[in-house]
């Protein structure tokens, strides 16, 4: 559940979770993303008291991966890229025509252009043919939900994976073309399951479990590969 503890001029934004365990534990991720692992029976003073005690590493620890955001990253020969969960090898040949191969554990790019440029664009379009087949791969078990009513658009965001919006509208996040199938799946899964329930409350995280049992593991997988 997010949560939004004052501090000050500032607030501190988490991800809150309940589990049967004895301490508190506060995990801070390469894209900022603050998660708090709580004991279920520990009273809001001392979940209160625990995180104010570690604001400042919070902060700490948001600012040192905050350096590394500043920039856009490029693709030059010898680049690694994450495709579907496998890391790839980019190999850049100034050669036409232009198109995109791959062999083995490289994808090889054939252009005189700008290599960031065409391998973007090349991610973006299998974003695109992916995201629509997993899509509908994950409405068959949605048997109640109208498949003519659920559509999804790409848009780049800061801290989400996906969003469901109005109307059926579910947004994927660029981003998710560089994990494996089942955790784009976790993501449309748990989209999803907000056609029913908008709130993360008991009911969503039931349906969600009923729908993608392994929910958890995926998505600490996703977090791991993507933002670890």
């Amino acid at each position: 559940m997010t949560k939004t503890l004052p501090l000050g001029k500032e607030n501190l934004i988490y991800e809150e979770i309940e589990e049967l365990r004895k301490s508190f534990s506060v995990t801070v991720f390469p894209s900022g993303k603050v998660i708090f692992k709580t004991p279920n029976k520990a009273s809001p003073d001392e979940r209160k008291t625990f995180l104010l005690k570690k604001k400042e590493w919070i902060k700490k620890q948001q600012a040192y991966f905050s350096q590394f955001h500043a920039k856009q990253q490029s693709y030059i020969s010898g680049s690694d890229v994450l495709y579907l969960g496998r890391h790839y090898q980019l190999i850049v040949c100034k050669k036409t025509p232009e198109h995109i191969a791959f062999a083995a554990n490289k994808i090889i790019i054939y252009s005189s252009q700008s290599a960031t440029v065409l391998l973007n664009r090349f991610l973006y379009q299998r974003a695109e043919t992916i995201f629509k087949e997993r899509l509908m791969f994950c409405l068959k078990f949605f048997p109640e939900i109208n498949p003519l009513q659920v559509r999804f658009s790409i848009r780049k965001m800061e801290k989400r994976w996906g969003s469901f919006q109005q109307k059926g509208l579910i947004l994927l996040n660029p981003q998710l073309i560089k994990a494996p199938k089942k955790c784009i799946d976790y993501v449309i899964f748990h989209e999803l399951c907000h056609y029913k329930y908008k709130q993360h409350n008991k009911n969503f995280f039931r349906l969600l479990e009923q729908k993608c049992p392994n929910y958890k593991s995926l998505k600490a997988e996703l977090e791991l590969k993507i933002l670890g």
